[in-house]
Order: structure tokens, then sequence, then C-alpha cells
């Protein structure tokens, strides 16, 4: 099919792969990656429709990129997530959840978010400060926390939770992962137990009310949920805020235009949606054989949809690759498309919003600070480990 040879999964490839998926954009649009046979679609129409096409590339088998063989999707696969679901269980489970994310509720909810906000930015130095830990990760995770009724004091635990599950996306099933996921099922049915007991006005107690056709959700859906809301809810965010500052620290022009006008601020994050996206890549499977660009994909194959590709696609995009903020309505796909597009997205984007909103108040300028920035390591999820950043104030 093609010379190209790309490890989707290594850690190379993770670090920057925006060059690769220019190659593969122009060369080799339907790739199918040698290791472990999955393919790969690289093109903005081709991802766009792929996502909307839930009857050929269905999302049953989960929306982890590895293949069938990888443990790490097998335990991905064994509870009823949303992304893990087709029409029309799908649209009943989504149905329930929605609620949540209403444009009223997530509007209701501004000014504890900007409560938040302010507390962890006060808390910063003047001078330098990593953000990942101190604003990047306590933020979306204190919102989630308040949504589900659980306590925010179990920060680490949350993300740790989190990277586990989402590193079982692309990557077989490690010991310390495996012992996150039942640390994870043992608190939150600890929870379940206690909302049974006394119920809330909260997410949780909702869920415990809540049917579909007639009968109550199962522990393994209420599971479900718990998980989703807590990876939707963290890791889509904070990557949102550390990928935001790290072309801002660069960039103090675009520092300077959005801390004069803050008209400028949405711009500013629907181009990071676009130019680093925090969702790179999922995974579908195909329901019968498909036959794009001269390429057969058989029935059965995993196949990746690129986020992260598509949306620097230079036939939707001009110059893809520059930072602009005069894009205008956002075309990107980084909060996917079709009936499994992102739940969350307005809630992600108004939280983005006020964390860039307080550090603009906080800070006259930013720049990047040592050590280094240490990128995650993972196909699904693009962002920060640790992102130093110095501060100046005015």
């Amino acid at each position: 099919m093609t010379e190209l040879d790309f490890d989707l999964f290594g850690t190379e490839f993770q670090e920057d792969p925006y060059p690769a998926y220019s190659k593969l954009r122009a060369e080799a649009p339907v790739y199918r990656e040698s290791r472990h046979g999955v393919y790969a679609l690289t093109r903005y129409d081709d991802v766009d429709a792929a996502l909307r096409d839930h009857e050929t590339f269905r999302s049953g088998a989960g929306p982890a990129p590895m293949p069938a063989s990888s443990g790490g999707r097998a335990a991905m696969t064994a509870l009823p997530l949303l992304a893990a679901t087709d029409p029309p269980y799908h649209d009943q489970l989504r149905a329930l959840v929605s609620k949540a994310f209403t444009p009223r509720r997530v509007a209701e909810s501004e000014g504890r978010i900007r409560a938040f906000a302010k507390e962890l930015v006060d808390a910063l130095p003047e001078g330098e400060f990593e953000l990942v830990s101190a604003v990047s990760i306590p933020l979306p995770v204190a919102v989630i926390a308040e949504m589900l009724g659980v306590d925010r004091r179990h920060q680490d635990d949350f993300r740790r939770w989190s990277d586990a599950t989402v590193g079982m996306m692309d990557r077989p099933a490690e010991p310390d992962m495996i012992q996150a996921s039942l640390e994870l099922a043992a608190y939150f049915r600890g929870v379940l137990e206690e909302r049974r007991k006394n119920p809330r006005d909260d997410l949780m107690s909702d869920l415990l009310r809540a049917e579909i056709d007639g009968r109550r959700l199962t522990d393994a859906e209420l599971d479900a949920f718990f998980v989703m809301l807590l990876i939707a809810g963290n890791e889509t965010t904070t990557n949102l805020i550390s990928n935001q500052l790290n072309v801002f620290a660069s960039r103090p022009d675009l520092w300077k235009a959005c801390r004069e006008d803050r008209s400028l601020v949405p711009a500013a994050l629907e181009e990071t949606l676009r130019f680093d996206s925090p969702v790179q890549n999922l995974g579908r499977e195909t329901t019968c054989d498909v036959e794009l660009h001269g390429v057969s994909i058989p029935k059965g194959s995993r196949v990746i949809v690129s986020f992260g590709a598509a949306n620097r696609d230079p036939e939707v995009f001009d110059q893809p690759d520059d930072y602009r903020l005069d894009r205008g309505e956002p075309r990107h796909l980084a909060f996917g498309q079709g009936r499994h597009f992102c739940l969350g997205a307005g809630l992600a984007r108004l939280e983005g919003r006020i964390a860039l909103e307080a550090l603009l108040d906080r800070f006259e300028r930013i720049e990047p600070a040592t050590p280094s920035p240490k990128r995650l390591h993972s196909t699904v999820i693009r962002g920060f480990e640790g992102l130093p950043i110095a501060g100046r104030s005015a």
C-alpha cells in the first residue's frame, strides 16, 4: 500500500505527530499500520464522514484505537460506556446524562467555576510554577466532583484513575492500571451505596432513580457512567488548558492581544482545539467491507479516526500549521461529530475560557520556564504531564 512506516502507538510519534499526519494525508489517507493491523483515516472529509456513519463505522467495540488483541482494549469494552455503544441503546444512555450538560445547566455552573479558578490562580506564586498540577488538573476535577457529588479532595486519585483508564485505550493493561481500575470501582460502589441510603441533589442520585424501558440501571451501567464522566470531565479540559498555555507561553503577542481584548479568548480556545486537539485519535470498527481511496478495508477492521490530523487538513484550513485567531466560525472536529459528539463540549469550552481569563487577569505576561515541558505519551490524548510556566504580574 505504501512505503511509509509510522508507529502510531510509539512515543516518538506521540511527541510530535503533525509531520507524520501531513505525509499520511498526502500519500496514504487510508493507512494500514503494520505493527497492529489497524487502519488510520487522516483527511478531514474522511474522518467527518466516518464519525457520522455509525452504521458502517460502529462504536460498540469501544473507543480505543488498539486492535482487539490488546488487553487494554478488552478492559475498556467490559463496561457499557457511551463511547462503546451504538444506537438505539446509545441514544437511551445519552438521553439520561445529557440533562446534566444542557446549555442552561452549564451556564448555571459558571459562578462556581469562576470561584474555583480564582482560588487556584490566586494561589500561584509570582514567577515559576507547574501549570498542570496547579490549574489544569484541579479545576476540571473540582467541577466534575461537584457534579457527581463526590469529594474533590480525592483529586489525585481521580487523575490517577482517569490516566490509567485512558492508558488502557492504546496499550496493553499493566498491573498498575488494573489496580487503579479496581480502586476506582471500589470507590464508586461506596458512593453508590451511600446515595442509595441518602439521596442528594446530584447527578449520581439522579442516575440511581433513572430508568431505561421501565427498568433501573444496572451496576455495570452505573459504573460506566461514572467512568465516562470522570474521564470526559477532566481529560479534555485539562489538556485544553495546558495546550493553550503552551502556545501562549511562546507567543507573547497572542497573550498581549487577549489580555487587551477579551473578546479574542473564545477564538483562541477554538484555535487551540484545532491546532493541538486534546483528543487526537479514537477507534471504530467496520461493519462491512469499505473501499476508500483505492484501499479495501475488510469488515471487522479496527479503524483510527484521527481528529488531530483532520484538524490540520490544508483542504479545509488555510495555512493549517499556523496558529491564528482570525479563522472565524470553528470547523474543527476536536469534539467529534455525529451521535457521539462530546456531551461536555459546552462545559469544556466554559472551563477553558474561565481558566484563561483568570490567568490573563493575574499575569501581564507569561513565558516558558524550566525544566522543559513533559508530554503525555498517548495515542488518544495530547497534553502534558508537566508544563513549567513563568508568570509576571504588572
